[in-house]
């Protein structure tokens, strides 16, 4: 494939034209003493049927989701209440992707973005 023959560019959203949430993970499991990776780890065991994917996928709400990831992470030897997680979820812009977003918008093409929203939090 030729650039020519590109009409639409897709972009992930989260990690993309956001600073990953890995990194808030990172800092927070030095802050706690916690090993490294930790939350990811609890993340991708059973990660199609522990409670961050059931929370993705809005079939739990953030209260079942607070004590389930809790309970996972305990178990995996740490316990961390899955709404702190939630507040690790806080994202920042990358200025250079939303300017790359631009430019290539201007050069014609069509865009897209996917992504996996989370079920809203009532604040």
């Amino acid at each position: 494939m030729t650039l020519a023959t590109l009409s639409a560019v897709i972009f992930d959203f989260g990690g993309v034209f956001t600073t990953s949430p890995v990194e808030n993970f990172t800092v927070f499991e030095r802050e706690h003493g916690l090993p490294d990776k930790f939350i990811g780890s609890v993340i991708k065991d059973n990660h199609h049927e522990n409670a961050w994917a059931r929370y993705e996928r809005a079939e739990i709400g953030l209260e079942e989701f607070d004590a389930l990831f809790a309970a996972e992470s305990k178990a995996a030897g740490f316990e961390i209440p899955g709404a702190t997680l939630i507040g690790l979820l806080s994202l920042t812009f990358k200025p250079a992707m939303i300017d790359a977003l631009e430019r290539v918008k201007a050069a014609g093409f069509k865009t897209g973005c996917i992504t996996n929203n989370l079920p809203k939090v009532d604040s």
